[in-house]
């Protein structure tokens, strides 16, 4: 039986015509945050404040000044005609992003974005003896664009306001030697569609998406340094499904900020660099329970008491984790079967969970059992170790197979020359069964490690001035499942996702996909 793990699922609630005043502009509004490369602060984090039908008259329009700016912006409400003497409690609209996803033993399937419309505190005022009111408000740390403000008396809406979020981008540094690692930080990414990606681009060269569905429309990446010494332009531009998309300007959503770009100076080339794995922070990576639906998991399990676990629960493949179990009945042999997937997703027969033994061995006379296994030579992602004895399973305990590099070679070569890089851990689900290449910050392609049983090998041809020369191999999504009439509702699929490290779908279901920093040098 398929167990499925729905994360999210709400509709898109639109903002109100009412804050067309705010900004003359068609609507927009907003949620939550946290990045892995610097703290940010949240919306308002007070409990939510359901929303209420309004029974005391028609809505006032209040008024706000200023009606837009950057997150952090000191606006001002003002009103009259509400209830003299009364306390009045001001409330921002946002939402709660996520990425929906479905969970089962055989795959995990990608469906959508998600966004739930919800109402947080802002501040609070009392109404003079006249009806008027006047408030202080800061802007969130929130999605971009309109968010509707609602002034709430005895629990009901007397009166409405608006404000907008714009877009801001900081990077830095602006020079430095070849690989010099550049952060860039967006804040006010929005949700709807054309507004909740952007592009960057390096030299004119697409280098990938930006997306912060899951961090409250707040993120920070990091892109390399890459090409000779000399100038070097980047541009973070608007998108269209995480293209660039290059006349943003004369689009429905021109009035959204969305060309940003800089100048940065390659001062020199310090020659090859240091083979790295970017990892997602742990804070980002969702800590499931080990009963929560995953891959090759399926809970048929004859002693819910017994207790299992392997430590440690996560590594590259040939690693060693150890098995400590307690509850067994004493001096009964216990068979250890690791689980799997084997098959494609191109021939009819697809794929199917797959069980290779590991090893046997006896419980202790206390009812324990202490177990060395290493790692199979297999697919990453989630996996799970049975205890089996006269063919019934006792217990599943999970396990994650984390990617890991192999090789590079040769790092350097001519101009023409072959040079191959080597992943291991690759998974076989929507969420990770697939990379994509960058070569100097330009989109290459991808690959895939199902059908290779997480191995993939790459031949890739040397190309450009001698010197330093950087490939980065980025987390993405194979595709979706997801029933939206409009694709722009999904981004492009198989496309580096700069931002993968905060906001890649796996992440809420504990998948630890690591951004790999590599580099050649062409010699003459």
């Amino acid at each position: 039986m398929k167990h499925r793990l729905i994360l999210v699922a709400a509709s898109i609630v639109c903002s109100s015509l009412l804050l067309l005043s705010c900004t003359g502009q068609p609507t927009p509004e907003s949620t939550k945050t946290t990045t892995s490369q610097m703290p940010i602060q949240t919306a308002p984090p007070e409990p939510v404040v359901n929303p209420s039908p309004a029974s005391l008259g028609p809505l006032k329009l209040l008024k706000t000044s200023p009606e837009k700016g950057p997150v952090g912006t000191a606006f001002t409400i003002t009103g009259d005609g509400l209830p003299s003497g009364k306390p009045v409690d001001f409330v921002w609209v946002t939402y709660d992003g996520s990425f929906a996803t479905d969970a089962g033993p055989e795959n995990v399937l990608f469906l959508e974005r998600k966004f739930i419309s919800k109402r947080v505190p802002l501040g609070k005022a009392t109404v003079n003896a006249q009806g008027q009111v006047t408030v202080n408000l800061v802007a969130p740390e929130d999605y971009g664009e309109i968010h509707d403000i609602y002034a709430v008396v005895d629990g009901q809406d007397v009166g409405k306001a608006g404000f907008r979020i714009l877009r801001t981008v900081d990077l830095s540094p602006t020079e430095g030697p070849v690989g010099t690692p550049i952060t860039i930080t967006v804040k006010g990414i929005g949700w709807k569609p054309f507004e909740n990606t952007m592009a960057l681009r390096y030299d004119n060269k697409y280098t990938g998406f930006v997306s912060a569905v899951t961090t409250r429309g707040t993120v920070s990446f990091q892109v390399r340094a890459a090409g000779p010494v000399g100038k070097h332009v980047i541009q973070l531009t608007g998108a269209s499904a995480a293209t660039t998309y290059l006349n943003y300007v004369q689009s429905p959503v021109g009035y959204i900020p969305g060309d940003f770009s800089w100048t940065f100076t390659v001062t020199k080339d310090n020659g090859p660099l240091p083979l790295t794995l970017d990892w997602p922070d742990a804070s980002r990576v969702i800590r499931l329970d080990n009963n929560a639906p995953r891959t090759t998991s399926t809970a048929n399990q004859t002693s819910l008491d017994l207790l299992a676990v392997l430590e440690p629960a996560s590594g590259p493949i040939l690693s060693s984790t150890t098995l400590h179990a307690s509850g067994l009945t004493p001096g009964r042999e216990v068979e250890l079967i690791w689980v799997t997937t084997r098959g494609n997703r191109l021939s009819p027969t697809g794929w199917s969970l797959t069980e290779i033994p590991l090893t046997k061995t006896t419980v202790a006379q206390d009812g324990s059992l202490t177990a060395s296994i290493q790692v199979p030579d297999d697919l990453g992602g989630w996996h799970v170790v049975k205890l089996m004895q006269d063919g019934k399973v006792l217990k599943e305990t999970p396990y994650y197979v984390e990617r890991s590099l192999v090789t590079v070679m040769p790092t350097k070569v001519k101009v023409g020359e072959t040079f191959g890089i080597q992943v291991k851990g690759i998974g076989w689900t929507e969420l990770d069964n697939t990379l994509v290449v960058n070569y100097d910050n330009a989109y290459t392609g991808y690959a895939c490690g199902f059908s290779s049983n997480g191995d993939i090998t790459l031949n890739l041809i040397a190309s450009g001035g001698p010197g330093t020369h950087l490939i980065d191999l980025y987390p993405t999504v194979y595709r979706a499942k997801g029933k939206v009439p409009h694709p722009e509702e999904f981004w492009n699929f198989e496309l580096p996702q700069l931002t993968a490290l905060q906001d890649h779908p796996g992440l809420t279901l504990g998948y630890k996909l690591p951004i790999f920093r590599l580099a050649i040098e062409i010699i003459p």
